[in-house]
C-alpha cells in the first residue's frame, strides 16, 4: 500500500514533529511511504527520513484564509499538488488543517481515501475563521476517517463540527512514544530523589502550557520547602507572556525558577534525571468557545521514561495521558491548592514519588507507536477496501 503523508512541521522540536518521526518510522515498516512536506523543511526531513521519497510543497500548515499571503500560498500548494504525477492508495494528513486541506487535494486527485489526524487546538480553532471554515467543514465531510489524538479531541471536534461528520467514521487514536527506549530501564527503576527538591517542566513557554499556574504552584510549594528548585526547559520567547510572568515573579518574590530556554537532548536527560517530578498545567483558551486546549500530552511520557510522577491540569486530553493516582494527579486547570499539596507529598513520600515513577514507566512502555501503527494499519485497510 502506497501512502503519502502530508507533514504539517518538523523543523523544531514539537509534538508534531514527535507523532511524525514516530508513527511514520513505524508505518513505513508496513506501508510504502510518500512524504509531502513543506519545501524549506526538505533538507531536515531527508535527514530524518532517508529512505522515503520527499515532495516539497510550498506550505502545508503555515498558511491559511486568514491574510492574502497566506491565500496567496495556499493557491502556489494546489497548483503544486495538481502538477503531482503518482498513484496513490491513501493519503495521510497529519494535521486537521491547514495540513488537512492539502491531503483533501491529493486525495481527491488522487482518487484514493484521506485519513486525518487532529491535534487538540488545530481541530477546532478554524471555527473563528470564516473563511478557513467554509473550507475546513468541507475537508472533514470527505475525509475516509477522523482520527483524533484523544477522545477528549474527539469530543470538541464534534461539539464545533458535528453536523458535517454525521457520515464520517472517528475513531481517536492515542499518541505513541519511543521516549522509553532510549532510556534505560533502571535509569527510572532505581532513580532516588535528589538531595533538592526540583520540579520540572518541558515545553514552549506560552499561555497554553500555564506556567503561570505552575508558578504559583511552586511559589506555594517553596513556603513549605524553601530549598526547593523549579527548572523550566523549552523555547521562551521575549514577548508580553514572558514579560507578564517576570513581572509576576518579581511582584511575589519568587525566586528559584530558571528558565532554561531550549536545549539539547543531552542536557534534557540531564535535566530529567535530576528531578524530582514533573509538573506541566496546561489551560484553556479563556473565550466562551474555549478553542485552545492541548490535545493529548506526549510530555508527561517522556518523564514517565525517566521515572518521574507527574502533576498535570485536567485540560483536554490531558487525563489520558496522565493516569490520576497512578501516574500522578490530574487537578482542575486552576486548583492551585490541590495541586501544591500533590507536589508536597510527592517530594516528602519517597516511596509514593518512586511507585508513581515507575507506573508512569509501565505506562510510557505501553502507550508505542507499533500499538498506534497497528490501529492506523487496521483502519487504512479498511478505508481502502471500501472505496
Amino acid at each position: 500500500m502506497r501512502v503519502g503523508f502530508i507533514l504539517p512541521a518538523l523543523q523544531k522540536p514539537s509534538g508534531w514533529r514527535t507523532y511524525a518521526l514516530g508513527l511514520i518510522g513505524e508505518l513505513s515498516r508496513r506501508v510504502e511511504g510518500v512524504l509531502f512536506v513543506p519545501a524549506q523543511e526538505l533538507a531536515d526531513t531527508r535527514d530524518v527520513f532517508p529512505n522515503l521519497r520527499r515532495i516539497p510543497l510550498p506550505a502545508t500548515q503555515s498558511a491559511s484564509l486568514r491574510s492574502l499571503g497566506g491565500a496567496w500560498r495556499l493557491w502556489q500548494t494546489y497548483q503544486s499538488v495538481r502538477s503531482v504525477e503518482m498513484s496513490l492508495d491513501l493519503v495521510h494528513s497529519l494535521e486537521a488543517y491547514p495540513t488537512g486541506l492539502v491531503g483533501h487535494w491529493l486525495s481527491k486527485l488522487s482518487g484514493c481515501p484521506h485519513i486525518i489526524t487532529a491535534h487538540g487546538t488545530y481541530g477546532v480553532i478554524w471555527q473563528a475563521s470564516f473563511f478557513d471554515r467554509l473550507l475546513y467543514r468541507q475537508v472533514l465531510r470527505c475525509a475516509a476517517h477522523l482520527c483524533p489524538v484523544s477522545n477528549a479531541t474527539s469530543k470538541r471536534i464534534q461539539q464545533f463540527f458535528g453536523e458535517v461528520l454525521t457520515n464520517v467514521p472517528i475513531t481517536p487514536v492515542l499518541n505513541g512514544n519511543d521516549f522509553y527506549q532510549s532510556v534505560p530501564p533502571e535509569v527510572a527503576l532505581n532513580r532516588r530523589l535528589p538531595e533538592t527538591p526540583t520540579l520540572l517542566s518541558v515545553g514552549e513557554v506560552k499561555p497554553r502550557k500555564g506556567y503561570q499556574v505552575s508558578l504559583q504552584v511552586f511559589a506555594r510549594l517553596r513556603e513549605k520547602i524553601p530549598r526547593a528548585r523549579y527548572d523550566i526547559v523549552g523555547f521562551c520567547p521575549n514577548n508580553a507572556y514572558t514579560q507578564r510572568l517576570r513581572e509576576m515573579m518579581n511582584c511575589q518574590s519568587i525566586a528559584g525558577v530558571t528558565f532554561h530556554g531550549s536545549v539539547s537532548q543531552t542536557a534534557l536527560a540531564s535535566f530529567y534525571e535530576r528531578a524530582s517530578l514533573f509538573v506541566l498545567t496546561p489551560q484553556e483558551e479563556t473565550s466562551p468557545q474555549k478553542m485552545s486546549f492541548e490535545g493529548f500530552g506526549l510530555v508527561y511520557l517522556e518523564a514517565g521514561a525517566y521515572g518521574l510522577p507527574v502533576i498535570a491540569s485536567d485540560c483536554g486530553g490531558v487525563a489520558e495521558a496522565v493516569r490520576h493516582g497512578e501516574t500522578g494527579y490530574v487537578y482542575p486547570p486552576t486548583d492551585v491548592d490541590g495541586m501544591v499539596q500533590a507536589a508536597y507529598r510527592l517530594l516528602t513520600d519517597e516511596q509514593l514519588n518512586l511507585n508513581m515513577g515507575r507506573a508512569n514507566r509501565r505506562w510510557a512502555e505501553t502507550l508505542t507507536w507499533e500499538r498506534a501503527a497497528d490501529q492506523f494499519l487496521q483502519i487504512y485497510q479498511k478505508a481502502v477496501s471500501g472505496r
